[in-house]
């Protein structure tokens, strides 16, 4: 699979636009709420419930779910919006429109903003076990923010769109191993989720001019997307390399909802202070995430995130794509209008991680910084 600037861009505006794009319109106007940081809760979601799956017996072909994420990622920027299903489902029935239009629609405008190949190459994730294991998962997702924001609705409206949900998930029971386990509110899989979720409450660039909130939970997923991409470039034929870097992008920072967010110019002043951190997420992993989760899924987990550490160019690239979002980030900031220096400086700054080769940064994805580097240095700051 060849990935392109193209596709790379396109790629980068999804991100942008879900970041935008908020969720819950009809209750809450809270911009912690928005599509970017559910498409995060989804593949944790789903990893889970595929852990279940492949425990049970069933093949689970992994290297699927970046590409299922990333087209309802371009779907949700350019197709559904914030619009529920059941209303597009409700519309359809009234109009007599066939509901595979607008996988039909996903298709064109992903075509329309990408290559060709990149098109065909998201849309082969449709229609497979994978795929209902990751509609599954978005169910459960959506059901952790309704609970969420309860407080913020009536009680009937609550009682409705908790219902709405249950009877979207029943036709996944029977296909779906572990469903019954991962949407059980009252377990221990359910509440870690709800945990989680709370990386939304995390907003980075806290000390700065912001304009756009940019959560760590949105974070996870620009950067489980900017690896894997990555990864496709690096080793371009290899999927399941591709998919391994993706998890590991996706749960990189999951222990600051337990630990915050120590910003690294403090961890590298202090001796010793670093190491400390990292020991210290260490003990929160194995206390308040590990040991809510059956051991199979922590195997999976231990193994993803200890590579990182482990295996210096996996370290490498998963920094990379990790300081790519953090640009993305700053970009984001700068096209909303702020105009605090500081996010120039912090694209500035990578410059010299990425000339040393501390971090990886593939050729067209490096072209994405550039570009990044190029729309902060234009600006009259």
């Amino acid at each position: 699979m060849r990935i392109s600037y193209k596709d790379i861009l396109a790629t980068n505006e999804v991100f942008r636009h879900l970041n935008n794009l908020r969720r819950w319109t009809s209750f809450s106007a809270q911009s912690k709420y928005n599509e970017l940081s559910k498409q995060s809760l989804n593949c944790i979601t789903a990893f889970i419930l595929a852990s279940f799956a492949e425990n049970e017996g069933k093949v689970v072909r992994w290297e699927r779910f970046p590409k299922i994420a990333l087209y309802r990622a371009y779907q949700r920027a350019y197709v559904l919006y914030d619009t529920p299903e059941h209303t597009i489902d409700e519309i359809c029935k009234l109009g007599d429109i066939p509901r595979d239009v607008f996988d039909e629609t996903t298709r064109q405008i992903i075509t329309e903003k990408t290559e060709q190949v990149f098109a065909d190459f998201l849309a082969s994730g449709s229609g497979t076990f994978e795929e209902s294991i990751y509609k599954a998962a978005t169910k459960v997702a959506t059901l952790v923010e309704l609970m969420e924001i309860s407080s913020a609705i009536s009680p009937q409206s609550y009682l409705r769109k908790s219902q709405e949900i249950s009877k979207a998930l029943q036709p996944y029971y029977a296909t779906v191993p572990g469903l019954e386990y991962v949407a059980d509110s009252n377990g221990q899989i359910f509440q870690v989720l709800q945990v989680i979720s709370h990386l939304r409450n995390r907003t980075r660039w806290a000390a700065h001019s912001y304009i756009i909130e940019c959560s760590v939970l949105g974070h996870l997923f620009d950067t489980g997307v900017f690896a894997y991409i990555m990864a496709l470039e690096q080793k371009n034929h290899d999927e399941e390399y591709a998919a391994k870097m993706f998890w590991m992008g996706i749960f990189h920072d999951v222990a600051e909802v337990w630990t915050s967010d120590i910003p690294s110019p403090i961890k590298d002043r202090i001796t010793g202070f670093r190491r400390a951190t990292e020991l210290y997420e260490q003990e929160k992993l194995d206390l308040e995430f590990y040991s809510k989760l059956p051991p199979f899924a922590v195997s999976k987990l231990q193994k993803l995130l200890t590579e990182i550490d482990k295996n210096e160019q996996t370290h490498r690239l998963i920094k990379g794509a990790d300081y790519l979002s953090a640009d993305s980030e700053c970009w984001r900031q700068y096209v909303a209008g702020s105009r605090d220096p500081y996010f120039r400086g912090a694209i500035n700054r990578r410059t010299v991680k990425i000339d040393n080769r501390e971090v990886i940064l593939t050729p067209e994805c490096k072209k994405l910084f550039e570009y990044f580097l190029g729309y902060a240095r234009g600006l009259d700051l």
